[in-house]
């Protein structure tokens, strides 16, 4: 698994350099909308391509999602790649944005990486051996009720049908935080819950390598991680919520259950 997590930094630090490139030259950057309010640029592009090369040398059998190039290759051994996980925020020169890598065997999540290139920030974890951040343990905060807790979420903006519903859960959250952040990268979300910033993060209609990543360093930084159902199915569904406790997911968990349609 060493093996693994090596080859997952060095392609999470190389696709960031690119981005930390084309971040500092964005009046040079090639943008197009592929969807309503979906957009790639020359940075998403190059930085995918540099990931999938260096996982597809070091394990050529191995198949890889990309979120811009698709899938590869075939097999019990599942590369998740968001090469630029906060693409609008790059567009804009806001620098929460990040690199998200995770490999998935026989069906489990058993590594994640996010590497935050402006932030030199590069969090990772082993399934069974912690969550890091450059080099040193992080854990997540134990808050263990929504009274006082600080969430984060994203807005389903390419969602119009679950805007309603969101709302309605958004209301339901905000009378007993202290505050809901939206910070645009649900990679760097969870990793923010991860290393106790955020106590929970909450979104839906997410891509699976939007999360799989943070997922891993959730659960590995001691947090719980489902979908609006208790369940593991978030990969599929795209819907997530990772808490700092089980207690803490559990409350928010009923809300969501009860606002489910």
């Amino acid at each position: 698994m060493k093996d693994y997590l090596r080859i997952a930094e060095e392609a999470a630090l190389a696709g960031g350099s690119i981005l930390r490139y084309y971040f500092e030259h964005l009046k040079e950057l090639d943008i197009r909308e592929k969807a309503r309010n979906d957009y790639v640029t020359q940075a998403d592009i190059e930085s995918e391509r540099k990931i999938r090369s260096i996982i597809s040398s070091a394990f050529p059998r191995h198949k890889i999602v990309g979120e811009e190039e698709g899938v590869s290759g075939e097999g019990k051994y599942i590369w998740y790649v968001d090469p630029l996980d906060g693409t609008k925020n790059f567009m804009r020169g806001l620098d929460m944005f990040g690199v998200s890598i995770a490999l998935e065997i026989d069906g489990e999540l058993v590594l994640g990486v996010v590497y935050s290139p402006l932030r030199d920030e590069l969090y990772s974890a082993l399934r069974g051996e912690g969550a890091y951040k450059n080099g040193k343990r992080i854990r997540v905060s134990g808050k263990k009720e929504l009274r006082g807790s600080f969430l984060a979420t994203g807005f389903p903006h390419r969602s119009g049908d679950i805007v309603e519903v969101y709302i309605e859960t958004f209301r339901a959250f905000s009378r007993d935080t202290i505050g809901i952040r939206r910070m645009g990268s649900a990679a760097m979300d969870l990793c923010m819950v991860a290393e106790g910033i955020f106590d929970a993060f909450w979104e839906y209609h997410l891509k699976p390598w939007d999360i799989a990543a943070g997922v891993v360093i959730v659960e590995e930084a001691g947090g719980v991680v489902s979908d609006f159902r208790g369940e593991k199915g978030f990969l599929r569904t795209g819907n997530v919520l990772g808490a700092a406790s089980r207690e803490l997911h559990s409350q928010m968990l009923e809300i969501l259950k009860r606002y489910d349609r």
